[in-house]
């Protein structure tokens, strides 16, 4: 339990941009698109365009903050983009997010100790601690959120939401980042993104010495015991 509040207090002093992690291990489409809980609350979706666009849909019944950006995994130099439809319930579309005449810039994730290709978003003015724009409100109402690309193809992290939420307290805290360190990460490097970073692994390797240290003292605590019997 002492390393996952250590592991814990480290990522909460990481002043950076961070949601909590969704993976979308299917293809919402725009008659069944992947319902969005919550929509202030800062969310990371994990997905993965085959072919067809993506659909996320958020249903409130009073006016809400909102905001939305796209991702592509850094793999190498040269990036995916990606756009963003924001459609009302006419599946009008009243905001865009243009991918393709956007300037993708890298961008570090502390969090999941990944590089990115920051992508456009949609939202208000750029909050100068972040860099990242603020959420705006938005009136009540059904919206879907459209991702895509010219052959809908690719990787993406899709960001709904500012307000950031971690749980209200250590257990609920572990329970939402420990997928994402343990799991997530990894696990989009390495079947999504066809890639290996060894910094992904890092709580893995601790988690392993951990384990290795407690072997070292048991042992030595039965030896002691065992000679002492004898």
């Amino acid at each position: 339990m002492k390393f996952f509040l250590s592991l814990l207090l480290i990522l909460i002093s990481i002043k950076a941009f961070a949601h909590q992690p969704k993976l979308i291990k299917y293809s919402p489409s725009k008659e069944n698109p992947h319902r969005v809980i919550y929509p202030e609350i800062s969310k990371a979706y994990y997905g993965k365009l085959s072919g067809e666009e993506h659909y996320y849909i958020i249903n409130s019944e009073k006016d809400f903050l909102f905001y939305a950006g796209i991702l592509s995994p850094k793999v190498d130099e040269n990036y995916k983009w990606l756009s963003l439809d924001i459609l009302d319930e006419k599946n009008n579309i009243i905001y865009q997010a243009d991918g393709s005449q956007h300037k993708w810039n890298a961008w570090y994730e502390p969090y999941a100790r990944d590089w990115y290709w920051k992508g456009p978003e949609i939202g208000g003015e750029i909050n100068q601690a972040t860099g990242f724009k603020k959420s705006f409100l938005i009136e009540a109402g059904t919206y879907k959120i459209k991702v895509y690309n010219n052959d809908n193809i690719g990787n993406y992290s899709l960001a709904v939401g500012e307000a950031e939420f971690f749980g209200s307290n250590t257990f609920e805290k572990i329970l939402t980042w420990t997928p994402i360190i343990f799991y997530i990460g990894p696990y989009m490097d390495i079947v999504h993104w066809k890639k290996f970073d060894i910094t992904a692994y890092i709580p893995h390797i601790m988690l392993l010495a951990l384990f290795f240290l407690l072997y070292i003292v048991v042992k030595k605590i039965f030896y002691k015991k065992k000679n002492y019997l004898e």
